[in-house]
């Protein structure tokens, strides 16, 4: 998002607040829970009480003066949305480096025992939101990130999974994704001359046993996956390729492939929560290259 359009919400927002005034009317600012509730009554899934969609940091009782949504939480999310006035952080991954932030593995550890100091300190709220962001319908992470790759068009059967490109070598796919990402951290694997067109997406950290499934599929020639263990996928493409298959990999680093579905979430949030201002703080891929 723009500077110039996250201001322009932020006035929207204080012109609102003055006009109820006027009338004699005293906007309540929503708690955290109120916030979480109104989500959940937007989702398409029913909530599931076994998740890792839960409080971080703070809790359900404090107010909530704005809402940034983010890929990940880190030390610079926090210090941004701090200063832009957002205290309810919406993060898709966890806080603490462990899938269900589980603190207690770290012990007395100085950079968990800050980051926690600094939540607290600066009543910031962080609250995860991954399990019902994949599952409501489309998901999420996968409607904000077709429409930044561009794939929407080239949807099999309305899929958010397969896709039908047009014809192109596998280096001139690799050279387009890294074009949209800004990075040089993309990696690919399999032979960069191969004329691809069909194309899988799994996100994320799925597994190898999702990314090796999808391309079992006769129509899937090229599988784009966030990460994976460099013994799984990538050695069987490698295998693939060398017996004589048309198989590919492409990774884009696990924040490249699922950040922009933090970005459409915040634009979501804004279609039924308009009394507090809402904003995309990006996380940003933390790989960079010394080239």
């Amino acid at each position: 998002m723009k500077k110039s359009e996250s201001y322009n919400n932020v006035l929207v927002a204080s012109a609102l607040m003055l006009i109820l005034l006027s009338c004699g009317i005293r906007a309540q600012t929503p708690t955290a829970d109120e916030v979480i509730s109104r989500i959940k009554d937007n989702l398409t899934c029913d909530w599931s009480e076994e998740t890792v969609d839960t409080y971080k940091g703070g809790n359900g009782d404090m107010k909530v003066t704005g809402i940034a949504t983010t890929f990940l939480a880190n030390m610079d999310v926090l210090k941004s949305a701090k200063e832009k006035g957002l205290n309810l952080i919406i993060t898709h991954e966890p806080t603490f480096y462990d899938h269900r932030d589980n603190t207690d593995r770290y012990g007395d550890d100085p950079i968990v025992k800050a980051k926690q100091q600094y939540i607290k300190d600066n009543n910031l709220i962080v609250w995860r939101f991954h399990d019902h962001w994949h599952r409501t319908s489309p998901d999420g992470i996968y409607k904000g990130m077709t429409a930044k790759l561009e794939f929407d068009q080239y949807s099999r059967d309305g899929s958010q999974i397969y896709y039908d490109l047009p014809t192109m070598t596998l280096k001139d796919l690799g050279l387009k994704l890294e074009k949209q990402f800004h990075q040089s951290t993309i990696r690919v694997v399999g032979d960069l001359d191969m004329e691809v067109s069909q194309v899988a997406l799994v996100l994320g950290a799925a597994g190898a046993n999702r990314q090796i499934s999808s391309l079992q599929h006769d129509d899937v020639e090229v599988v784009i996956v966030g990460e994976v263990p460099e013994w799984e996928t990538v050695e069987y493409i490698r295998d693939a390729t060398s017996l004589g298959h048309k198989k590919a990999l492409i990774m884009l680093g696990h924040a490249n492939s699922e950040e922009a579905g933090m970005q459409y979430c915040a634009e979501w949030l804004k279609t039924f929560i308009q009394d507090i201002p809402i904003e995309f703080i990006p996380a940003g891929d933390p790989f960079w290259s010394p080239n």
